[in-house]
């Protein structure tokens, strides 16, 4: 099999710069609400929709279709763009001991913190970066 070219997120230096702001401005509200520890539910989708064995079903679906689509988007990254990636879902990946572990809540966020600090990182590096790069 052919391996295809890496997906190319971040090619210009204003889509740089709006991944650095956002994931900044993302990293900030992550740290404040390391601080500020408010009762937020943790099922994707809430009670109004679904009750029971419903609300789990769907939720375990919609996981597994949220982790199939971050496996495929970091697959398809290459470098400091998947160190991006990861950096952005590690918290979403993780979101799941909130339910199964009650005691794992602030662990959780502080994993989640780190990741978009670890994303943010990676687009200052994208940001830094001198030599062009490419379109696809």
């Amino acid at each position: 099999m052919t391996q295809s070219q890496p997906l190319r997120l971040l090619t210009t230096p204003l889509r740089t710069a709006l991944a650095f702001g956002l994931t900044a401005l993302v990293l900030v509200q992550e740290i404040r609400g390391l601080y500020l520890h408010r009762a937020i539910s943790a099922w994707l989708l809430g009670s109004p929709l679904f009750h029971g064995r419903a609300l789990i079903v769907v939720n375990a679906l919609l996981y597994a279709y949220i982790c199939w689509l971050a496996f495929w988007l970091i697959r398809s990254t290459a470098e400091r763009e998947r160190l991006f990636i990861v950096g952005w879902l590690l918290g979403l990946v993780v979101w799941p001991l909130k339910i199964l572990w009650p005691r794992s809540t602030v662990p959780v966020g502080y994993i989640g913190s780190f990741g978009i600090a670890v994303a943010l990182f990676a687009a200052l590096t994208l940001l830094l970066d001198n030599e062009p790069q490419k379109h696809v």
